[in-house]
């Protein structure tokens, strides 16, 4: 698998197989607890019709490939 077809990966559904689920929903937008960090109020946001994220409490974002090598703290070939 190369970074273009990993970032073909649906995110919303990846959070879901990592046990993440939504906090609220608001047209293509998901907010969710940050997976990254410890939050009381959602401010993660993935944009499901880009399938892109932004955490805004470390104002970081990007692609499936940026948000698993921040989630799992590796690089991108450890990633793929």
């Amino acid at each position: 698998m190369n970074c273009a077809e990993a970032n073909q990966i649906d995110l919303v559904n990846y959070l879901s197989s990592i046990g993440y689920e939504p906090a609220k929903i608001k047209g293509y937008d998901h907010w969710y607890l940050s997976p990254l960090r410890q939050e009381k109020e959602a401010s993660f946001k993935v944009s499901k019709n880009k399938n892109v994220w932004y955490d805004h409490g470390i104002a970081k974002g990007g692609n499936v490939v940026d948000f698993v090598t921040e989630y799992y703290r590796c690089n991108v070939s450890e990633a793929l």
